[in-house]
């Protein structure tokens, strides 16, 4: 694409963070470099993308898509495969129109379920396509579409090893960072919002917008060990669906005359600020 000023690229993912923060990146680097390129998004309705995609002000649209649900349950199992086959057919469908209105030039799969279909659709309609991958290992989707992708873009050098065969179409472009985080650096310190003291050592965890429970345990688990401590705090970031189980573990852990600082949230969109919070702490003790 040597000319982006006349071009029009569609981009799709969705579910979690950890998919369309890394695809808001991208699309603000589009838009800040050449801001006569269309960009059209496309991902669900349930998803997170919701939330951030929309502010963006690019066209977004929306598909069926859904993935499947790994349970022993027998009637489940065969309801969420019932679900994802007609999402996956709904979805197909709906991306074959989209992208014969819109006539990409490129498409960029950034992960989540919803680019099953779409990826579908551009293999149907002979549109190239390429595949970001955020993790360490690649998921199943991804390694499925890496067969017919004109590029594969990597955060990690290690991936390579997992698309073995298709050395050609591999970039190692890392993970795309959005401008909030890389100007992080320069934003207001606000302890007060967070609950947190500017004197000490903060130790943040977080296990992806989801939350991972064996990570919010094994934090909470710090509390007895630093409880009488007046020089750290720990601010753990659990996921909403762990939120209530893990606010009331802290809260029957407490004990009166405990110096630690503890503060537990569900979710918290303004990353930049924790990592401004943090890095300064960090600095401070070191």
């Amino acid at each position: 694409m040597n000319n982006l000023l006349e071009k029009r690229i569609i981009i799709c993912g969705g579910g979690t963070a950890g998919h369309i923060y890394p695809a808001v990146a991208v699309i603000e680097y589009i838009k800040r470099k050449y801001p006569d390129c269309r960009i059209l998004f496309i991902g669900t309705k349930k998803g997170m993308e919701n939330s951030f995609i929309p502010a963006l002000e690019i066209d977004f649209k929306t598909i069926k898509a859904s993935g499947l649900i790994a349970t022993n349950n027998p009637i489940r199992r065969f309801s969420s495969y019932l679900k994802f086959s007609y999402s996956l057919v709904a979805g197909f469908f709906s991306s074959v129109n989209m992208i014969i209105r819109f006539k990409p030039d490129f498409i960029l799969g950034m992960g989540g379920y919803v680019c099953g279909p779409v990826l579908l659709a551009a293999m149907f309609l002979n549109k190239k396509y390429a595949l970001h991958e955020q993790n360490l290992i690649p998921g199943r989707l991804n390694r499925v579409f890496s067969k017919f992708s004109t590029y594969i873009f990597i955060s990690f050098e290690e991936t390579k090893k997992y698309f073995n065969g298709k050395l050609k179409k591999i970039v190692f472009s890392g993970n795309p960072v959005r401008e909030s985080i890389k100007n992080s650096r320069y934003q207001i310190r606000d302890y007060k919002k967070w609950g947190l003291d500017s004197r000490r050592f903060t130790i943040v965890a977080f296990g992806g917008s989801l939350g991972a429970d064996k990570i919010n345990n094994t934090v909470m688990d710090l509390y007895d060990y630093f409880r009488l401590n007046n020089n750290i705090q720990i601010l753990l970031i659990c996921g909403l669906r762990y939120f209530e189980d893990a606010n009331k573990k802290i809260a029957d852990t407490f004990k009166t005359g405990d110096s630690l600082i503890f503060k537990v949230f569900s979710y918290i969109n303004e990353m930049n600020e924790i990592y401004r919070v943090q890095g300064l702490l960090l600095l401070q003790n070191l």
